[in-house]
Protein backbone atom coordinates (compact mmCIF):
# COMPACT_ATOMS: atom_id res chain seq x y z
CA UNK A 1 0.00 0.00 0.00
CA UNK A 2 1.56 3.55 -1.19
CA UNK A 3 0.53 6.11 1.75
CA UNK A 4 0.10 8.76 -0.87
CA UNK A 5 -1.55 6.63 -2.88
CA UNK A 6 -3.86 5.97 -0.42
CA UNK A 7 -4.48 9.24 0.85
CA UNK A 8 -5.04 10.64 -2.69
CA UNK A 9 -7.73 7.94 -3.38
CA UNK A 10 -9.38 8.50 -0.22
CA UNK A 11 -9.64 12.27 -1.12
CA UNK A 12 -11.24 12.08 -4.69
CA UNK A 13 -13.87 9.46 -2.92
CA UNK A 14 -14.43 12.45 -0.41
CA UNK A 15 -14.81 15.38 -3.13
CA UNK A 16 -17.01 12.79 -4.79
CA UNK A 17 -19.51 12.54 -1.92
CA UNK A 18 -19.37 16.02 -1.83
CA UNK A 19 -20.67 16.51 -5.37
CA UNK A 20 -22.88 14.11 -5.12
CA UNK A 21 -24.27 15.74 -1.81
CA UNK A 22 -24.50 19.16 -3.43
CA UNK A 23 -26.28 17.59 -6.40
CA UNK A 24 -28.99 15.50 -4.22
CA UNK A 25 -29.31 19.49 -2.52
CA UNK A 26 -29.66 21.06 -5.68
CA UNK A 27 -31.97 18.41 -7.28
CA UNK A 28 -34.55 19.45 -4.27
CA UNK A 29 -34.41 23.17 -4.31
CA UNK A 30 -34.97 23.06 -8.43
CA UNK A 31 -38.52 22.08 -9.05
CA UNK A 32 -37.49 22.15 -13.12
CA UNK A 33 -34.81 19.40 -12.14
CA UNK A 34 -37.71 17.23 -10.53
CA UNK A 35 -40.31 17.53 -13.67
CA UNK A 36 -37.35 16.27 -16.12
CA UNK A 37 -36.37 13.63 -13.85
CA UNK A 38 -39.16 11.32 -15.38
CA UNK A 39 -37.70 11.38 -18.79
CA UNK A 40 -34.34 9.91 -17.49
CA UNK A 41 -33.31 7.22 -15.55
CA UNK A 42 -32.26 7.79 -11.96
CA UNK A 43 -28.49 7.36 -13.15
CA UNK A 44 -28.24 9.19 -16.10
CA UNK A 45 -29.98 11.76 -14.01
CA UNK A 46 -28.02 11.62 -11.06
CA UNK A 47 -24.46 11.69 -13.24
CA UNK A 48 -25.52 14.44 -14.91
CA UNK A 49 -26.49 16.66 -11.71
CA UNK A 50 -23.15 15.56 -10.53
CA UNK A 51 -21.42 17.05 -13.42
CA UNK A 52 -23.40 20.59 -13.61
CA UNK A 53 -22.64 20.52 -9.63
CA UNK A 54 -18.83 20.08 -10.18
CA UNK A 55 -18.77 22.68 -13.15
CA UNK A 56 -20.46 25.56 -11.45
CA UNK A 57 -19.04 24.27 -7.62
CA UNK A 58 -15.62 22.92 -8.54
CA UNK A 59 -13.44 25.21 -7.38
CA UNK A 60 -14.85 25.84 -4.27
CA UNK A 61 -15.54 22.26 -3.75
CA UNK A 62 -11.42 21.72 -5.03
CA UNK A 63 -10.08 24.43 -1.94
CA UNK A 64 -12.58 22.94 0.51
CA UNK A 65 -10.99 19.55 -0.26
CA UNK A 66 -7.72 20.36 0.06
CA UNK A 67 -8.01 22.43 3.53
CA UNK A 68 -9.58 19.36 4.85
CA UNK A 69 -6.81 17.02 3.68
CA UNK A 70 -4.01 19.90 4.75
CA UNK A 71 -3.40 18.17 7.99
CA UNK A 72 -3.04 14.88 6.59
CA UNK A 73 -0.96 15.82 3.64
CA UNK A 74 1.24 17.69 6.15
CA UNK A 75 1.92 14.49 8.43
CA UNK A 76 2.69 12.53 5.34
CA UNK A 77 5.15 14.38 3.81
CA UNK A 78 6.57 14.56 7.14
CA UNK A 79 6.74 11.05 7.06
CA UNK A 80 7.98 10.57 3.62
CA UNK A 81 11.09 12.86 4.62
CA UNK A 82 12.62 9.93 6.57
CA UNK A 83 15.39 8.24 4.79
CA UNK A 84 14.33 5.15 6.78
CA UNK A 85 12.17 2.79 8.27
CA UNK A 86 9.33 4.68 10.37
CA UNK A 87 6.78 3.81 12.74
CA UNK A 88 3.64 5.62 12.69
CA UNK A 89 1.89 5.55 15.95
CA UNK A 90 -1.79 7.16 16.04
CA UNK A 91 -3.25 7.31 19.46
CA UNK A 92 -5.40 9.08 22.21
CA UNK A 93 -4.11 13.29 22.99
CA UNK A 94 -2.99 12.44 26.85
CA UNK A 95 -4.11 15.73 27.70
CA UNK A 96 -8.01 14.49 26.68
CA UNK A 97 -10.11 14.08 29.62
CA UNK A 98 -10.97 10.20 27.89
CA UNK A 99 -8.29 7.83 28.49
CA UNK A 100 -7.33 5.17 26.25
CA UNK A 101 -5.85 2.15 28.19
CA UNK A 102 -5.20 0.30 25.30
CA UNK A 103 -2.74 3.48 24.32
CA UNK A 104 -1.47 3.23 27.43
CA UNK A 105 -0.34 -0.23 27.35
CA UNK A 106 1.15 -0.21 23.83
CA UNK A 107 3.25 2.76 24.80
CA UNK A 108 5.98 0.94 26.40
CA UNK A 109 6.46 -1.26 23.57
CA UNK A 110 7.11 1.86 21.54
CA UNK A 111 9.70 2.67 24.07
CA UNK A 112 11.15 -0.26 23.89
CA UNK A 113 11.70 -0.02 19.65
CA UNK A 114 13.10 3.17 20.25
CA UNK A 115 16.26 1.31 22.65
CA UNK A 116 16.45 -1.56 20.63
CA UNK A 117 16.81 0.30 17.47
CA UNK A 118 17.41 3.90 18.13
CA UNK A 119 17.78 6.73 15.22
CA UNK A 120 18.23 3.52 12.81
CA UNK A 121 14.26 3.87 12.57
CA UNK A 122 11.75 6.96 12.56
CA UNK A 123 8.96 7.09 14.63
CA UNK A 124 6.02 9.84 14.48
CA UNK A 125 3.42 10.27 16.45
CA UNK A 126 -0.08 11.67 15.96
CA UNK A 127 -2.74 12.51 18.78
CA UNK A 128 -6.53 11.86 17.91
CA UNK A 129 -6.94 15.74 18.60
CA UNK A 130 -5.33 16.60 16.07
CA UNK A 131 -6.25 17.23 12.08
CA UNK A 132 -3.47 14.84 11.04
CA UNK A 133 -5.59 11.73 12.93
CA UNK A 134 -7.59 11.65 10.02
CA UNK A 135 -5.21 9.21 8.29
CA UNK A 136 -6.44 6.44 10.92
CA UNK A 137 -9.91 6.11 8.67
CA UNK A 138 -7.76 6.87 5.68
CA UNK A 139 -5.08 3.67 6.18
CA UNK A 140 -8.69 1.58 7.50
CA UNK A 141 -10.08 2.65 4.62
CA UNK A 142 -7.73 1.81 2.02
CA UNK A 143 -5.90 -0.95 4.01
CA UNK A 144 -4.96 -3.67 1.72
CA UNK A 145 -5.56 -7.56 2.17
CA UNK A 146 -3.07 -8.91 5.10
CA UNK A 147 -1.77 -5.20 6.09
CA UNK A 148 -4.04 -4.43 8.71
CA UNK A 149 -4.39 -6.24 11.48
CA UNK A 150 -7.27 -5.44 14.54
CA UNK A 151 -10.57 -3.66 15.33
CA UNK A 152 -11.21 0.27 14.54
CA UNK A 153 -10.01 1.25 17.88
CA UNK A 154 -7.02 3.03 19.07
CA UNK A 155 -4.48 3.26 18.44
CA UNK A 156 -3.10 2.77 15.33
CA UNK A 157 0.64 1.79 14.76
CA UNK A 158 2.64 0.79 11.80
CA UNK A 159 5.31 0.08 9.95
CA UNK A 160 5.88 2.78 7.13
CA UNK A 161 8.92 2.52 4.20
CA UNK A 162 9.77 4.34 1.44
CA UNK A 163 6.50 5.52 1.02
CA UNK A 164 4.69 1.81 1.29
CA UNK A 165 2.49 0.80 4.29
CA UNK A 166 4.41 -2.71 5.35
CA UNK A 167 1.81 -3.03 7.81
CA UNK A 168 -0.23 -1.37 10.49
CA UNK A 169 -2.39 -2.57 13.35
CA UNK A 170 -5.14 -1.31 15.44
CA UNK A 171 -7.31 -1.55 18.77
CA UNK A 172 -4.52 -3.19 20.47
CA UNK A 173 -0.98 -3.03 22.07
CA UNK A 174 1.57 -4.29 19.13
CA UNK A 175 4.31 -6.65 20.58
CA UNK A 176 8.07 -5.69 20.04
CA UNK A 177 8.68 -9.17 18.08
CA UNK A 178 5.79 -8.19 15.32
CA UNK A 179 7.12 -4.73 14.80
CA UNK A 180 10.56 -6.43 14.21
CA UNK A 181 9.38 -8.74 11.63
CA UNK A 182 8.32 -6.23 9.26
CA UNK A 183 11.80 -3.91 10.69
CA UNK A 184 13.33 -6.76 9.09
CA UNK A 185 12.37 -7.35 6.04
CA UNK A 186 15.01 -7.02 3.51
CA UNK A 187 14.78 -3.58 2.44
CA UNK A 188 14.41 -2.51 5.82
CA UNK A 189 17.05 -3.96 6.88
CA UNK A 190 19.48 -2.43 3.77
CA UNK A 191 18.71 0.75 5.99
CA UNK A 192 19.28 -0.60 9.16
CA UNK A 193 22.64 -2.15 8.17
CA UNK A 194 23.77 1.05 6.26
CA UNK A 195 23.00 3.34 8.95
CA UNK A 196 25.41 1.14 11.15
CA UNK A 197 28.07 1.45 8.72
CA UNK A 198 27.76 5.47 8.68
CA UNK A 199 28.13 5.01 12.63
CA UNK A 200 31.17 3.31 12.64
CA UNK A 201 32.48 5.79 9.97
Amino acid sequence: MNLKTLVSEHQQAFKEKVLRALAAKTKHSASSTEQSSTEQSSTEQSSTEQEQVAEKYGEVVERYVQEKYKGVEQAVSKILEFKRPVVLSIRRDPCSEEVCRICERDQPKIEELRRLYGDKIGFYEIFDSSPEAALYHILHRGGGKGKGEGEKLLPLTAVIHNGEVKKYWSGRPVEVGEYRKYLDLPDCQTILSTNNLMKEK
